[in-house]
């Protein structure tokens, strides 16, 4: 059965699991984590992750774009649940509290975002 928002439209992401398809909004996602060849995507709603049958790369490719993106070897954030830039250790902080290494790059992509806002206020 699929899932459907209010407009009769399926959610834009589907990941493959054990047992079936799972299907999110963008904004339900909060990170996701490389396991090996499979990955655990931590959402909103769930209080442990759900594992799916999906690399990181394949995250990555598929639906890495304005809010979601591959900030680590083993990591894909949503820029929407970020919290908090940790400027010390090259982390930020999502929803749940979760801390994530940033790359070099990442770590300056987002402090350029960051820049950039600071100065629209």
């Amino acid at each position: 059965m699929l899932k459907e928002v209010a407009d009769n439209t399926i959610k834009p992401i589907v990941f493959k699991t054990s047992s079936g398809f799972v299907y999110y909004d963008y904004s339900d996602i909060i990170m996701c984590s490389a396991d090996g060849n499979c990955t655990n995507v931590f959402t909103i709603d769930n209080e442990s992750p759900v594992k799916i049958l999906h690399n990181i790369s394949f995250i990555e490719k598929t639906y890495c774009a304005d809010k979601l993106i591959r900030c680590h070897k083993s990591h894909v954030i949503n820029l929407m649940h970020l919290e908090k830039l940790i400027i010390k250790r090259h982390q930020v902080q999502l929803k749940k509290n979760f801390i994530v290494p940033l790359s070099e790059n990442c770590w300056k992509r987002i402090r350029k975002m960051s820049e950039i806002n600071i100065h629209k206020v």
